[in-house]
């Protein structure tokens, strides 16, 4: 089976209904982003938009999805645009694959309840650490699934190592592949990406443990010929 294009799919077919179940900004969003630089943010896997409401106006903020339709309600609904300069962009891409972004374009590029829908997830790791400048910021956000009752209650099939299938049944019935990533494991994917943890953090649903969140810096490379000295 084809997870990444079961996702896709999902997310096409129910793009209203998810962006209505999702009008609310977690809390753990808000404390991730604290303090952090907000002049200019890449969205990586931003789905209608709704980060973009809570950041700061005149922030350089470009949000990229994979689903046509997600990407199609952020433009249309303007999320968070209320007269912004710069305005915000938005553009279909596919996050398991290289990013149509400038190595080291952002101080903070943000990565919300998406890394876990990739079966391959190393590879979006270190691309979210290339389009980050040096010193930035990667925000990264993982459910916990098998910590929630209400989300154990979803589960369709266990797939072994983690991986889930999950049911959705508002408007319609469909299906989505979920990793649930641990936080031993979101360490070694951060320290595969060339990424410095500097916190980790549980926060959101009714246990306020639903999510996992982690911060993250690039972490500083010599130069070829220091390299070798």
């Amino acid at each position: 089976m084809n997870f990444s294009q079961l996702n896709r799919d999902f997310y096409d077919s129910f793009a209203a209904e998810f962006s209505r179940s999702r009008a609310a900004i977690h809390p753990g969003i808000r404390q991730a982003l604290r303090g952090l630089d907000l002049s200019a943010v890449l969205d990586v896997g931003c789905g209608d938009g709704r980060v973009s409401k809570i950041l700061p106006n005149g922030c350089g903020y470009v949000g990229l999805d994979f689903s046509t339709r997600l990407i199609g309600r952020a433009i249309g609904q303007g999320q968070g645009g209320r007269g912004q300069a710069p305005p915000l962009q938005f553009a279909l891409a596919d996050v398991a694959r290289p990013l149509p972004i400038t190595s080291g374009a952002f101080p903070t590029t943000i990565c919300f309840a998406a890394l876990h829908h990739l079966p391959e997830r190393q590879p979006l790791m270190r691309e979210l650490a290339r389009v980050t400048q040096p010193g930035g910021h990667v925000v990264i956000s993982v459910w916990r699934i098998t910590h929630s009752e209400r989300m154990r209650k979803k589960i369709e099939a266990d797939l072994g190592n983690g991986d889930y299938l999950m049911r959705w049944e508002s408007g319609g019935r469909g299906l989505r592949f979920v990793h649930e990533v641990t936080e031993e494991e979101l360490r070694g994917l951060a320290e595969g990406a060339g990424l410095s943890v500097l916190e980790m953090f549980r926060s959101d649903g009714r246990s306020g443990d639903l999510g996992l969140y982690g911060v993250m810096t690039p972490i500083p490379t010599l130069p070829h010929s220091e390299a070798h000295e």
